[in-house]
């Protein structure tokens, strides 16, 4: 009786680690990379090490100048106010050169993709393909 307590017990508790990880954030935590022009353009850093979903993003500045594209600064930021609904990853940024706040989303897809984009910067506003490093 005892044994068959242990072992309910113990399939309990692996359904319910199961039932965690596939309602987290797990599928979405780490780095995403996303180009401009073909150059790297922006890595979104996902983690969740206290418990709390938080990162970074760093966007790189590209330029045409000179004919082909290149990279020709970096800005980072940490993210502000991250909310996740679904497959929908919503948060804050403040822009370095005039302090405003930036509101960014993401929408996640099952196969290591995402697409970000800017909600208040315009209606021309591109929207970035980003893909999932693999570990």
């Amino acid at each position: 009786m005892r044994h068959r307590a242990f072992v309910l017990g113990c399939m309990a508790t692996l359904l319910a680690c199961a039932y965690a990880q596939g309602s987290g954030n797990a599928p979405r935590v780490g780095v995403w990379q996303g180009e401009l022009d073909g150059q790297p353009g922006i890595t979104l850093t996902l983690a969740q090490d206290t418990g709390e979903l938080e990162g970074t993003v760093v966007l790189n500045l590209v330029s045409r100048e000179g004919g082909a594209p290149h990279v020709i600064g970096s800005e980072a930021h940490t993210l502000v106010h991250p909310h996740i609904d679904g497959s929908t990853l919503t948060f804050q940024l403040i822009r370095t050169k005039d302090s405003k706040e930036i509101r960014m989303e993401v929408k996640f897809s099952e196969n290591g993709k995402a697409q970000m984009r800017c909600l208040n910067c315009g209606a021309d506003s591109p929207t970035a393909e980003l893909l999932r490093n693999q570990p």
